[in-house]
């Protein structure tokens, strides 16, 4: 069960002759698999679930001293659900017959109990329930379209045949890779087709219909400790492939704040303390919908020899609270498809008015209604037809997003940037001792505690007040990332580089960086005007022209600024910040073409069905495997990735740096060696070998790699080092700076909300602040590469107690493929 909605315990609340009580889930559904022949024979009946037995509200309660037991017809509207309700198969019939009738055909009449072969008794609840034959699908003309934001409870469109269908947005879910709106596949449709929503008054696309949906399984496959033979659980599970996330909320509509964990369900943990349960809905046609849950695996529908079941059977609450009021009238519309459903905690406002969030937990997403009547004159009465989360992500491989900031395993972000930060500290020798003790008094603001690292509960970061300085480039200066207000148009290409591409020569970066010469932004400016995206064939945009290297080199030219002028928050903040990208510079899918596939060997997705039927699309052949290898395997691995950092190697004398152009040679050497190390195309290759995501792939991608990932992320965490102690020792920290203290995280964010802290460039614009580039090329539009005429090794240092050349680093950073690259 859930964390916070406890199973009903049953034996509080029967009497004495309750011989039920100790029935369970299974029990009802073997009954009813033994039993279905015998009662669906009956003519009268339309449909099964399982339940808790419907007392008739006029009834007496067990402790009553005046008894009164009705004995007439039994409707969802006459009858409730009380504590001591006993288990029960429910049985809707389209006519409440006498049972007097039957007196000369007493096997047509429905039984009361029916007898297991082990003896024990299952008892059937009969209820008059006709279902109306014809119901409307047009959704109502009052619907509420958001102004800007568009997220859970907001209708979706899709046009069809020359008709416009709407749906509700359940919720955003996310594969660790790209986030997704969840919602009906009936509405969205097949792979590829167009989906709208109407924002600020205009409709307009927000996505196409991914690949992953879900139609109908077979029972035995979703719930395989339970039996019901030929029976499908209809899910319509569809998933919208999101163009542009950063016009997306995860608040669901009508819920203050945050919703809870979803509730996770399987067949082992499912229960009937759920039948009667309090359930929130939020609908785009209805609003919020406050309902009970009436019945599972409420089977709607027979064609050809199979049963189709729901998971869940929503309806109308039978009083409110503790009884003492009357229910809210319950309706879903058609527009509700779709919708999410939320089990309401005990004591929550019983109005549709905004709930308290805080344990509200998302349990099922509707499909459909059923309309069935309850009396002869009233209208009929509408039940939603939900399929449960926790099995629809299960099956799809996704996790429910409740806030950016919230259960979201943005792993390298937290493990990779935040321990490679911490990590630091131990590689650092004692001939600074100020510098280490300010560093060590920082922690708080630079990473993480080993505490928390080995507990790796880090979640996104992309709208908190407070983001450790290792990870403020990805979550508080990123675009479409950022969401604080301080993202930075010219962020994005400071994370990576290509170095790895070759030019229509067959020459790469590794090549002309062999030249200290051509570690010039000209250079590479020059270099990308020459080759064009492998997989588009079109030109390299500015934002696609990864500088990492230079802004190691203008980072570290401010550090001993800040050091020879006695700042010690901007020399700590600086510091911070210079631990993700250093991270990002052993990572070897950030330093190569390679970064999420090989796009120099295209596949052909073909899409098989609806508009695009036929058509295909070109994908890097390995898509998905940045996800794979940068979240996926580390999270999974993170203790053993954070103990082996723990031997990272202290810095020695003679690796020490003079300058940022220094920095940036010491960096590209260690992306040469990474890519020793850790050569992209094997990474590659091994995912693609494996044909699946998932832990299979993470676990292979760690028994190949695990030890040279830990590797070159401590050669990481030495070089972060050896730039903190070189730029202390250019900017003769240890005289210049006399504060040690800890920086509150006001003033730590106040620094690094301000434009002109380390500033954002494009690899045309950052030659103007890097010191050491000759003035002729630091002016020059485009430079000639020099003759690669020596190659540049990295420092040497110990690892280990050994000296060894500095191996090859890897750090699987924050970048995030498509969105964040």
């Amino acid at each position: 069960m859930p964390h916070r909605q406890p199973p009903l315990d049953l034996s509080k609340f029967h009497t004495d002759d309750n011989d039920f009580a100790h029935l369970s889930l299974k029990n009802l559904i073997d009954a009813r698999e033994l039993f279905h022949i015998h009662l669906m024979r009956h003519p009268n009946v339309v449909a099964t679930a399982i339940g808790r037995y419907r007392i008739r509200k006029g009834d007496s309660w067990p402790h009553a001293r005046k008894k009164n037991h009705g004995k007439g017809v039994r409707r969802l509207d006459n009858s409730e659900i009380r504590p001591y309700s006993w288990p029960c198969i429910l049985v809707f019939v389209s006519e409440w017959q006498d049972p007097g009738k039957f007196q000369s055909r007493p096997g047509d009449l429905i039984p009361s109990t029916v007898f297991m072969p082990d003896g024990s008794k299952i008892p059937i609840c009969v209820i008059e329930a006709p279902r109306e034959s014809e119901t409307s699908i047009e959704a109502p003309n009052d619907i509420a379209y958001p102004l800007n934001n568009i997220g859970p409870g907001n209708p979706l469109i899709a046009n069809v045949q020359g008709q416009k269908y709407l749906a509700t947005i359940a919720c955003l879910v996310s594969d660790g890779h790209k986030f997704y709106a969840l919602t009906n596949r009936h509405v969205t449709g097949e792979e590829g087709e167009p989906v709208n929503a109407i924002l600020a008054g205009a409709e307009e696309r927000i996505g196409e219909t991914a690949a992953q949906q879900l139609t109908r399984v077979p029972f035995s496959s979703l719930y395989p400790n339970l039996t019901l033979s030929d029976t499908f659980v209809n899910l319509d599970v569809g998933l919208v492939d999101i163009d542009d996330i950063s016009r997306w909320t995860t608040q669901v509509k009508g819920i203050d704040g945050t919703v809870g964990p979803m509730a996770d369900f399987s067949g082992s943990n499912l229960s009937l303390s759920l039948v009667g349960c309090a359930v929130r809905g939020i609908g785009a046609a209805s609003g919020t919908m406050l309902g009970e849950i009436h019945g599972l695996f409420y089977r709607y529908k027979t064609s050809g020899g199979f049963e189709y079941v729901a998971d869940l059977m929503i309806g109308p609450r039978t009083h409110e609270a503790g009884g003492k009021q009357a229910a809210t009238k319950f309706a879903t519309l058609p527009g509700d498809s779709g919708a999410l459903w939320l089990l309401e905690p005990a004591g929550a406002m019983d109005t549709d008015d905004k709930a308290a969030s805080a344990q509200y937990l998302p349990l099922a997403m509707q499909w459909g209604r059923n309309m069935l009547y309850s009396a002869d004159k009233a209208p009929p009465q509408g039940f939603a037809l939900t399929t449960l989360l926790s099995r629809t992500c299960a099956m799809l491989e996704v996790d429910f997003v409740r806030g950016w900031n919230i259960d979201q395993p943005d792993t390298w972000g937290a493990l990779g940037h935040f321990s490679i930060a911490s990590r630091t500290l131990v590689a650092l020798s004692s001939r600074f001792p100020k510098l280490k003790k300010l560093m060590e008094n920082n922690l708080g603001i630079i990473s993480h505690d080993d505490a928390a690292l080995e507990e790796g509960d880090f979640k996104g970061m992309g709208s908190e007040d407070f983001v450790p300085m290792a990870d403020v480039p990805d979550f508080f200066w990123k675009p479409r990332v950022a969401k604080q207000g301080f993202a930075r148009q010219f962020e994005g290409s400071n994370h990576f580089a290509d170095m790895d591409q070759p030019d229509p020569q067959g020459k790469t970066l590794l090549d002309l960086t062999k030249s200290n010469a051509n570690i010039d932004p000209n250079v590479w400016e020059s270099f990308y005007d020459s080759v064009t995206d492998i997989l588009s064939g079109e030109k390299i945009k500015e934002d696609r022209r990864g500088l990492l290297p230079f802004r190691v080199w203008q980072i570290f030219d401010q550090m001993c600024d800040f050091a020879a002028k006695g700042k010690a928050e901007e020399f700590v903040c600086a510091a911070g910040v210079l631990a993700h990208y250093v991270g990002d510079a052993c990572q070897p899918l950030h330093i190569s073409y390679l970064h999420d596939g090989d796009p120099g060997h295209p596949v052909k997705h073909v899409f098989a069905k609806g508009k695009k039927a036929g058509q295909t699309k070109l994908q890097a052949l390995g898509t998905g495997v940045h996800s794979a290898y940068e979240d996926a395997m580390v999270f999974e691995n993170r203790k053993a990735i954070l103990q082996g950092l723990k031997q990272t190697a202290k810095v020695q004398q003679s690796e020490l740096v003079a300058s940022g152009r220094d920095a940036a040679i010491a960096t590209i050497a260690m992306m040469r060696e990474t890519f020793k190390s850790l050569p992209p195309s094997k990474i590659v290759q091994a995912y693609v070998d494996v044909g699946k995501g998932g832990k299979a792939a993470s676990a292979k991608l760690w028994s190949l790699f695990g030890k040279k990932t830990i590797g070159v992320m401590q050669d990481g965490a030495h070089l972060l080092a050896v730039l903190w102690e070189s730029a202390w020792q250019v900017g003769n920290g240890e005289t210049n700076v006399t504060r040690q203290g800890a920086l509150t995280q006001k003033k730590a964010m106040s620094i690094v909300q301000n434009e002109n802290f380390l500033p954002s460039f494009t690899i045309g614009q950052i030659g103007k602040v890097l010191r050491g580039l000759p003035t002729a090329a630091a002016g020059q539009a485009a430079a000639k590469p020099a003759s690669p005429t020596h190659r540049t090794t990295a420092p040497r240092r110990q690892r280990g107690g050994e000296s060894k050349p500095r191996r090859e680093r890897t750090s699987a950073t924050g970048r995030r493929v498509a969105a964040r690259r």
